[in-house]
């Protein structure tokens, strides 16, 4: 092929991409184009985990566009379905500000702890995700003000269902997603009302510090008076606690360092007739690390960082199963087949990451990053077995890689964005190589004002 037909077919996947959803700013398809935790990075998403940020994103409507749920790399069967779609609008001038800045979020699915979409990652790991699941968000309001070099922000949201027959002497109530996690049960579809609050501070003119602690009570029932038989949570608490700092060490140099600590408390309780069961499962975590943020020429932007993490299961019923990996090495009988384990460690010493964002021109910009377990192990304690044989424990080591592109569109005031399938550079669309694809598996749009 010479060199006039891959240019022309370079411009045609230009134009191509110009044509979809594809920004220059923030967006969580932002952050997730560069493969970072939003933590690391300066972002109006970050109103989500640090609330106080609230007060200094501007006034904006963002749109997120939706999640394709079929795999990007695979030939479409047909339309591919999307979910996770949700409209936001962050008002700071009503009132002339001086009631603070307000947020409205309505989401086809309820966000993550303290992230903006459902189907991202909010810590690192296999098990660093939300593993609660409700489409049936009611309302999630935000408020934010400035007092001086300080701000405050709150928050307060809800998804709830609930369904009730009656017939004489019978009673039957149902009050959890019935969209939920399928096998995982009703214990992972729980309804929701949150409670947050976020204080970020000036601690000097190059230092800004931020804190944030976001609580939920997630609850469901599943029941029937009579004969009884009543399934429900047994502990209601989850939360997570945010810190981070902005250090200006130079004028294009900011090191942004973090620590997070979350609990999702997923115990739960069985009465059958006058039969009561209870059991203890629960997830937590905990990771410290810290992030380099250069600002290259005029407005490009490095990331290079490392976090440490550990997320913990601890369950009495099976709610996560441990993971499958390849056995048959030297003294390993089997494979690690998952299934029931009492408990699950996974560690990250550490992962490292970074991440590219560059604007080609005033209007397009694209970006790619990647992180790397470099020290990961999974630990699986009571690991069950064929019946005769005790319980097992299995470690694995390995180090997982992952990565994404990205690229964006600014067009006039509209902000689009996008994170691109993996084969894109190599096939530049179906225009530019007659392959079919979904080329952009997530999209999100963001308009200033």
């Amino acid at each position: 092929m010479s060199f006039r037909l891959i240019s022309r077919g370079f411009i045609v996947a230009a134009a191509f991409a110009l044509a979809l959803p594809v920004v220059a700013s923030a967006q969580t398809s932002r952050v997730e184009g560069m493969t970072l935790q939003g933590d690391y990075l300066k972002d109006y998403s970050n109103i989500y985990s640090y609330p106080s940020q609230l007060s200094n994103v501007g006034s904006l409507v963002y749109g997120e566009l939706g999640t394709t749920i079929t795999n990007p790399n695979a030939k479409p069967t047909g339309s591919p379905e999307t979910l996770d779609r949700s409209v936001g609008v962050v008002l700071s001038n009503l009132w002339d500000g001086q009631w603070g800045t307000w947020a409205i979020n309505m989401s086809e699915e309820t966000p993550q702890l303290g992230l903006g979409d459902a189907l991202g990652q909010s810590a690192p790991g296999d098990y660093g995700t939300d593993p609660n699941r409700n489409q049936n968000q009611s309302f999630d309001v935000m408020w934010g003000k400035k007092f001086g070099t300080s701000s405050l922000g709150l928050r307060v949201n809800r998804s709830f269902y609930q369904a009730e027959d009656q017939v004489p002497g019978i009673t039957t109530r149902l009050e959890l997603d019935p969209n939920g996690p399928g096998a995982r049960g009703d214990n992972l579809s729980r309804n929701i009302i949150g409670l947050g609050g976020g204080l970020g501070f000036e601690m000097n003119p190059r230092t800004n510090a931020e804190f944030a602690l976001l609580y939920q009570s997630r609850t469901f029932e599943n029941s029937v008076s009579a004969p009884v038989n009543k399934q429900e949570d047994d502990g209601p608490s989850t939360y997570v606690f945010s810190a981070r700092m902005m250090w200006e060490y130079q004028p294009n140099w900011m090191i942004m360092p973090v620590f997070k600590w979350y609990s999702y408390d997923l115990s739960a309780k069985s009465t059958v007739g006058a039969t009561v069961n209870s059991f203890d499962n629960s997830l937590k975590g905990w990771q410290v690390g810290a992030s380099s943020n250069w600002t290259l020429g005029a407005n490009d932007l490095l990331v290079v960082g490392v976090t440490v993490a550990q997320n913990q299961v601890e369950q009495e019923q099976l709610l996560f199963a441990a993971p499958t990996y390849p056995g048959g090495g030297v003294g390993v009988a089997h494979a690690f087949n998952g299934g029931l384990a009492t408990k699950i460690t996974e560690t990250f010493a550490p992962q490292v990451f970074a991440a590219l964002e560059t604007h080609v021109n005033n209007w397009l910009t694209l970006r790619f990053g990647a992180n790397k377990g470099a020290f990961h192990t999974v630990k699986a304690e009571g690991l069950s077995t064929l019946a005769g044989n005790p319980p097992l424990t299995q470690e694995v080591s390995d180090s997982p890689f992952e990565m994404r592109i990205g690229a964006g569109v600014k067009l006039g005031t509209l902000q689009l964005d996008a994170i691109l399938n993996d084969i894109y550079p190599h096939t530049l669309g179906w225009l530019g190589s007659g392959l079919p694809g979904v080329y952009f598996p997530k999209v999100t749009a963001t308009y200033a004002f």
